[in-house]
């Protein structure tokens, strides 16, 4: 039991890389429920199209995390090692791979908006949801948010890039700045106050396209005055990046931006599965998700810690280290996530209450977010696994535990279950959520064995 829990030394460290993710991370789902009500008092239709526009651009962004991540495996190591002229390759790296994705999710989403969005939609109407108004306020959210996707694209390398040299507090401090900057202009744009016209769906696309060219503006201008503190970041930009440092990164980074992709593809299909019971669950596992999206803050937070702290310490040739703190990293979000399980259980019922909608849609979600809850721990632990395994470069292991177990176990039971069974919304989402429970028995016999524990910079 000992080999779980670290001294003080341990926790303070992770506490100082850890919790500037989790408050950032924390208050941008919390204002994205906000955001989410704020739609909601407009009508179903409207939350439900917004909903669906972003579970697209939410495989965007998780295409975009993916191809940092293979750079981002390599620039921890790099930072770790004191290899200054290697982390400034990996930085002009992360430039062309994310420029290729912005470019061509973008033509994707111009040319293809209506097919992709109607994967989601049933013919049938809802009892408070319409779809051709589902359809159409989802491709006008999903349009204007293409511009902002610019401004998240090049604020994502430069905060991936800071958490790399384990400086966690600017990003926060940038996503903060930017979440007030979208709550205001939300509550402007929606409703239509203070002169300005009430543009409902459009205002909140508008509203958040704004928060992120601020805070892409702030993140940037900060390291511009701070140079002399990241001192990484001078002549950055001077040099090119070599064709024998593509290839030595690109494999990894392809298999990261495939699993990523199909990962969120995977998790957008199982939504469409669910969707064959109605729009009005869609509706109702819109405010579940986005409700659930608040508490799982603190299993990606300590998966992001994970990377950082286990990347570090590989890159200095502390191989005995790094798996020391694997299992106390592994102890401490399981113990963590009961206590935001506690609290997700306790606001499950006046949360969906605060949406306009129906009573059903609410019942519904507040249920969904029962289980949801419970399951909490699990969802903390796999994901601490997974980016244990990532941390040394173990892409294809990293491939099998994620993206394709999703397509091979739950999307084929979700698709099973909600089409072919009548078994209850509520014992659908238990099992296709909770067959998890099989990957944390492989994560941590993966994690044990230390087969991840490999260094990508080691001469």
């Amino acid at each position: 039991m000992r080999k779980f829990i670290g001294d003080r030394k341990f926790y303070k460290t992770l506490m100082i890389i850890v919790m500037p993710i989790v408050l950032q991370q924390f208050i941008t789902q919390f204002v994205g429920l906000l955001d989410n009500l704020m739609v909601g008092q407009v009508g179903t239709s409207e939350m439900t199209g917004v909903s669906l526009a972003n579970q697209l651009l939410f495989v965007f962004n998780l295409g975009i995390f993916g191809s940092l991540s293979g750079a981002s495996i390599f620039a921890t190591q790099y930072f770790g090692a004191k290899n200054k002229e290697r982390y400034q390759e990996t930085f002009r790296f992360k430039w062309i791979i994310t420029s290729i994705i912005f470019i061509v999710t973008s033509l994707i989403f111009i040319l293809f908006s209506e097919q992709l969005l109607s994967i989601f939609i049933n013919s049938q109407e809802g009892e408070d949801a319409n779809p051709v108004l589902v359809l159409l306020h989802g491709k006008q959210y999903l349009w204007i948010m293409l511009i902002g996707n610019l401004a998240f694209v090049i604020k994502e390398i430069y905060a991936s890039s800071l958490r790399e040299m384990k400086e966690t507090f600017i990003p926060m401090l940038s996503g903060i700045i930017a979440i007030f900057v979208n709550l205001v202009f939300n509550y402007i744009l929606i409703f239509g106050k203070f002169g300005f016209p009430e543009l409902g769906v459009e205002g909140a696309a508008i509203a958040t396209v704004i928060s992120r060219f601020v805070e892409m503006f702030v993140i940037i201008i900060y390291v511009q005055i701070k140079k002399e503190k990241y001192n990484y970041f001078k002549g950055i930009y001077k040099g090119r990046v070599h064709l024998s440092f593509v290839k030595k990164v690109m494999p990894k980074t392809l298999m990261l931006l495939t699993n990523e992709l199909f990962w969120s593809l995977g998790l957008t299909l199982i939504l469409s599965c669910y969707g064959i019971r109605g729009l009005d669950f869609v509706a109702s596992f819109n405010i579940c998700n986005t409700i659930s999206n608040v508490f799982i803050t603190v299993g990606t937070s300590l998966g992001n810690a994970t990377a950082i702290i286990l990347g570090n310490k590989i890159g200095k040739d502390d191989l005995e280290g790094a798996k020391s703190d694997s299992y106390k990293i592994l102890f401490f979000a399981v113990v963590v996530s009961f206590a935001f399980a506690g609290v997700m259980a306790a606001t499950s019922k006046v949360l969906p209450n605060l949406y306009n909608t129906t009573d059903s849609i609410k019942q519904t979600a507040t249920y969904l977010i029962l289980i949801a809850a419970a399951l909490l721990p699990i969802h903390a632990f796999n994901t601490c696994c997974y980016f244990t395994l990532r941390s040394g470069g173990r892409i294809l292991i990293t491939i099998l535990f994620d993206c394709v177990y999703v397509f091979t176990v739950r999307l084929p039971l979700a698709f099973v279950l909600a089409k072919y069974t009548n078994l209850n919304i509520y014992l659908v989402y238990t099992f296709v959520t909770g067959i998890d429970v099989i990957k944390v028995f492989v994560g941590y016999i993966l994690v044990d064995k230390g087969i991840w524990l490999k260094s990508l910079v080691q001469n």
